[in-house]
């Protein structure tokens, strides 16, 4: 008889184990949402509305809100690698945050907002535009987030690559990731990542091709995106990855119709 309790006793915690799991992690077939943000800056200070990059900081807290109050988990870079690459399981409603380029207002303005939430997101870095020192944060002109800045935000922040100085729109308007050799491509990522070391890449202005994809492999990359429109799943080419860009004006009823849109 006891020995009947135990075994019933057991199948029951195994029960309850396993209804656990799954109501914490997302199944095989979980999307991810990834957010693309840019530039943020209060309201009271954009005097370029018509830049539709540049997120109000306003918004950007709501944003932020909606996603703690309805439960989203913000996962890492290496999270979303493991999930892609072996299967790694997920938290339900998980959210990638990524910014592109590396302004200070991420460091000023977006850094205490998911602090606050404890959120965790990523910066596809420009490394030429680290500078030595701290800037002075001047909402009139833009400015990037320094080498002690981005030690003292690795609470909150990973700092990716986005090239070390390909980031520019050429002639032909073609990046120069896109029109440059292969020695320059490769000199350009070793430098990068001597400066923050990683394995993930934001294709500059969303550009890329079958020759860039295969010098990031060589290059030991093991994740690329790009800024086409849509959720990540495990049939995604790792080095083709959706995001879904975030705009000045995306009002947080558009936010939350996003997330629901792209889950689906």
């Amino acid at each position: 008889m006891k020995r009947k309790i135990l075994s019933i006793t057991v199948l029951i915690l195994y029960t309850l184990i396993i209804g656990l799991h799954c109501a914490v992690y997302a199944d095989e077939n979980e999307k991810v949402v990834v957010l693309l943000y840019h530039h943020l800056l209060k309201d009271s200070e954009n005097k370029n509305r018509s830049n539709a990059a540049i997120v109000s900081v306003e918004n950007f807290e709501k944003q932020m809100k909606y996603l703690y109050d309805n439960g989203y988990k913000t996962i890492t870079m290496q999270s979303l690698n493991n999930y892609l690459k072996y299967g790694t399981p997920l938290p339900k409603k998980s959210v990638l945050i990524t910014f592109d380029d590396g302004y200070k207002s991420n460091y000023v303005y977006a850094y205490p907002i998911l602090k606050k939430y404890n959120f965790k997101a990523s910066i596809f870095m420009i490394t030429s535009k680290i500078p030595d020192k701290p800037q002075v944060f001047n909402p009139n002109r833009l400015s990037f987030i320094s080498k002690g800045e981005i030690v003292k935000s690795k609470d909150i922040f990973e700092f990716t690559c986005h090239t070390h100085n390909l980031h520019k729109l050429e002639k032909n308007r073609k990046s120069a990731l896109l029109n440059s050799e292969k020695k320059t491509i490769v000199k350009d990522l070793r430098v990068s990542k001597q400066l923050i070391y990683t394995r993930f890449f934001a294709y500059p202005h969303g550009q890329y091709n079958k020759r860039i994809e295969s010098i990031l492999k060589e290059e030991g990359f093991e994740l690329a995106f790009t800024v086409k429109k849509g959720a990540v799943n495990k049939r995604n080419n790792r080095f083709e990855l959706n995001r879904v860009p975030i705009f000045y004006h995306t009002s947080i009823y558009e936010f939350r119709k996003i997330l629901n849109e792209y889950k689906d």
